[in-house]
Order: structure tokens, then C-alpha cells, then sequence
């Protein structure tokens, strides 16, 4: 097994465990990357692209997922004064009544378990996952692959 299949390995044995948490909150993947963009976006408000970027879920999902939202009652929108084609989202009352508890529940679990592992491994990790992707890219770009036709 190459150095890449063991790394694959293992981004995926971490996803699995992610998807186990957030079934456990009882959702689904998309339905918790919503509600937790919404319960922690900055000022509270995101739009349906941010979600889409940061959580790499498709547009017409994300929209499916605001829409049903919307109807009940979960989230309002506003145009955005920059962009008259974006749409500004927010929780309302209800909404953050159905998302709060997922923030902190997400909240309780990221601390515990960093606390677990150790600020000073965490450091290592995230600077080492940062060099490795940076060397990734590099490697991507200079790589010369011959074609064929």
C-alpha cells in the first residue's frame, strides 16, 4: 500500500467517524453542514454559496435544504446590498432553536476530544497537514504527465 493509499485510508476513517456524529446529532451530512453554517456564520448570516464552498455539498442540494428550511419557518432571507443575485440567510427564533443545541453539542465534541489529544500534537498536526498540503500543490503543478491520444 502506497504512502497516498494509507493517507486516503485514513481521511476516511476520520469522515466515517464524522459521519457517526453527526447521526448521532440526527442528521444528515447536509442537512448539519446548514444548520451549523447558520448556528456559527459571522454576523449571523451566510449565503447558500458559502455553505456550498466551505462544505463542498452541491447548489441544488444546499438550496433544496434552505428551501425546506424556509418553509418551516427555520430561516429567512434578505437580498444582499452588494450582489442583488445573492440571497443573505439567517436563522430566525425558531431556527436557532433547531440549531443552537447542534453548535454546541459540535462545540462540546471539537473541545473534548483536542483536549484529549493535546495542544501541543494538535499544533503539530494542523502544521504538518498545512506543509504536506502546501508540498501536494507544488507536486501537482510541476509534475509534467505525457498524454495520450
Amino acid at each position: 500500500m502506497s504512502n497516498l493509499d494509507k493517507f486516503e485510508k485514513q481521511i476516511n476513517e476520520i469522515e466515517v467517524v464524522m459521519d457517526a456524529w453527526v447521526e448521532k446529532l440526527g442528521l444528515g451530512y447536509n442537512h448539519y453542514a446548514v444548520l451549523y453554517s447558520l448556528a456559527t456564520a459571522e454576523n449571523g448570516q451566510c449565503t447558500q454559496k458559502q455553505i456550498c464552498e466551505e462544505w463542498w455539498v452541491p447548489k441544488q442540494t444546499v438550496f433544496n435544504i434552505c428551501k425546506d428550511y424556509k418553509e418551516k419557518g427555520w430561516i429567512e432571507f434578505s437580498e444582499s446590498s452588494t450582489d442583488k443575485r445573492e440571497r443573505i440567510m439567517r436563522l430566525t427564533e425558531m431556527g436557532k432553536a433547531q440549531a443552537e443545541p447542534i453548535r454546541k453539542k459540535t462545540e462540546q465534541f471539537d473541545e473534548q476530544t483536542f483536549a484529549r489529544f493535546g495542544k501541543k500534537k494538535t499544533a503539530q498536526m494542523f502544521a504538518l497537514l498545512a506543509e504536506f498540503c502546501d508540498i501536494c500543490r507544488t507536486q501537482v503543478e510541476n509534475m509534467e504527465i505525457e498524454k495520450n491520444d
